[in-house]
């Protein structure tokens, strides 16, 4: 894959992504892995573009009317320490690799999985709501520190199948959630003595145009789900490679 076509699609995956609520990360790891240039260094660039994505993603979707404040600040009250601890962890680069793998993985079950929609809205209150926002946030947090990838891709199936919110309030919730955990994941990883690896910078340039674009679409239309499926076959294929290294 030459650098043209690598940023093509690194900008046309942010699109996508931020469609939907998402930063991208794992798409990002799998065309970087398909392109032979992942490595444990350019997590914390993976992160920056992470931010760029999901942060536009969340101010459409919020602008929108599709933000539910109260339970996003719950989820990110444990999930943002989490994803700090987690990025101080050093991990060496097979264990990188596998933890990398296997979030490809569950990633792309995800996404080539039916998308439940017709569950009805319905979520715990008082201290059960504090204890499952405890157990999610802390999980996905550290998930998110330790493998550069934002958590949300996670996070919002579960929303969904726990019937705690739409899809839309859902994706709105999914992109704060990402760009909160990048920031204080890259946080960590610099405290460690990681850096941005500005060779990269035609991505980081890529997603933020595509950033753009698929955050105004996807904030006023519906998810396009035979594209998120195509998605997930080539996250399976990364996830599979990396695994088998």
């Amino acid at each position: 894959m030459n650098e043209v076509i690598l940023t093509l699609a690194i900008g046309a995956a942010a699109a996508l992504y931020s469609s939907v609520g998402h930063g991208g990360a794992s798409a990002y790891i799998a065309l970087l892995t398909l392109a032979g240039k992942l490595r444990p260094e350019v997590a914390a660039t993976i992160l920056l573009m992470n931010i760029v994505v999901s942060s536009q993603a969340w101010f459409r979707f919020r602008q929108s009317g599709h933000f539910d404040a109260p339970l996003a600040g719950t989820l990110l009250l444990f999930s943002a320490p989490a994803a700090f601890v987690g990025g101080m962890i050093a991990t060496s680069s097979r264990f990188f690799m596998i933890l990398v793998g296997i979030a490809l993985l569950l990633a792309a079950l995800r996404l080539i999985l039916p998308d439940p929609r017709s569950r009805a809205i319905q979520r715990p209150t008082g201290s059960a709501l504090w204890l499952l926002s405890a157990v999610i946030g802390i999980s996905l947090g550290l998930l998110a520190g330790l493998t550069g990838v934002g958590g949300g891709i996670y996070l919002g199936p579960i929303l969904i199948l726990l019937g705690w919110q739409d899809a839309k309030a859902t994706a709105g919730i999914s992109a704060a959630f990402i760009a909160v955990n990048s920031v204080t994941g890259l946080i960590g990883r610099f405290v460690r003595g990681s850096f941005i690896d500005w060779t990269l910078l035609p991505l980081i340039f890529a997603v933020l145009v595509g950033g753009f674009v698929g955050a105004r679409w996807g904030a006023k239309h519906a998810t396009p789900i035979t594209v998120r499926r195509l998605l997930g076959i080539v996250l399976a294929i990364a996830g599979v490679k990396l695994l088998s290294q």
